[in-house]
């Protein structure tokens, strides 16, 4: 790494956001620098970046085939930092807006489907015959919505989440694996069917020292989870993310069953998530429930 990206990775730091959002933050300046570099760009300092640098940028991410979507992430990134150095006007530059960028028509709408129960099944029995813990991890995702690093670290939180179902609680709290180590409160669909897998999981864990994934830290388990996952039917439409797509859909119904309104349900799935009350239309229209 250069001047340029060692300068552009403090600033991205001091940004400010997420444990997560930060280090994509640093990944994006880092290959902004590195563009710059193989074009043999002779500058040093943030000071001297030019708005035809990051049109050049942009225009390589998208012969690359990179998403609309991914790049208006992108130069959100790049902006923030832009500003952080007080290049404001070379941030707000017409040129650079996503519009002129060819960025302004990508869509919010979910990508992946919500699993079938057909095709949960048939990887859920595939899972069983590869791996009990993967198996376990699997079947905590679809019963209480989590996030692959959410369910990878679930063995963190067996026993209290057990205790919390026999004392009645309608929710449980997730804590580990978190986005922006936020915890969240999960709403219980299915308390016959979590109090299962949770017993499952605990035997599962307890003869691996308190692990499901039986990997030495995190980024190997969450490897093994990510290829062991596409091997086993997860992959495509049916992405691990597709698991909390249906828990999704099935939490909307549940609240619509209570008496909510249709609003008041996705705010309410919004906040299980751990999106926020005020990402209903989100919820709606990223996780196909619209």
């Amino acid at each position: 790494m250069g001047k340029l990206g060692g300068e552009m990775k403090v600033l991205a730091k001091h940004c400010g956001g997420s444990h997560k959002t930060v280090n994509d933050r640093i990944q994006i300046v880092q290959r902004f620098d590195h563009h710059l570099r193989a074009l043999n760009v002779q500058i040093q300092r943030v000071t001297q970046i030019k708005v035809r640098h990051i049109e050049s940028y942009i225009h390589e991410r998208l012969t690359q085939g990179i998403g609309e979507r991914t790049l208006q992430n992108e130069m959100a990134s790049l902006r923030a930092v832009l500003q952080q150095a007080g290049r404001k006007q070379v941030a707000e530059h017409e040129r650079l807006s996503n519009k002129s960028l060819g960025l302004s028509g990508a869509s919010r709408n979910g990508t992946r489907q919500p699993i079938t129960p057909e095709h949960y099944r048939h990887v859920l029995e595939n899972a069983r015959i590869k791996d009990q813990g993967l198996a376990a991890v699997l079947e905590l995702a679809r019963l209480m919505g989590l996030r692959s690093q959410e369910a990878v670290q679930s063995a963190q939180s067996l026993k209290t989440w057990k205790q919390a179902v026999e004392r009645g609680d309608t929710h449980l709290t997730v804590v580990f694996g978190t986005k922006g180590g936020r915890p969240r409160e999960t709403v219980i669909l299915d308390t016959d069917a979590v109090k299962k897998a949770l017993n499952k999981a605990l035997a599962v864990a307890e003869s691996r020292n308190n692990r499901l994934i039986n990997k030495s830290d995190l980024k190997t388990a969450m490897d093994y989870w990510h290829n062991q996952a596409a091997r086993i039917g997860l992959t495509g439409v049916y992405s691990p993310h597709s698991l909390r797509y249906a828990w999704a859909q099935d939490a909307i119904s549940h609240y619509l069953a209570q008496g909510f309104s249709r609003k008041e349900a996705l705010a309410m799935v919004a906040i299980n998530l751990g999106h926020g009350d005020g990402r209903g239309r989100y919820v709606a229209q990223v996780y196909g429930c619209a």
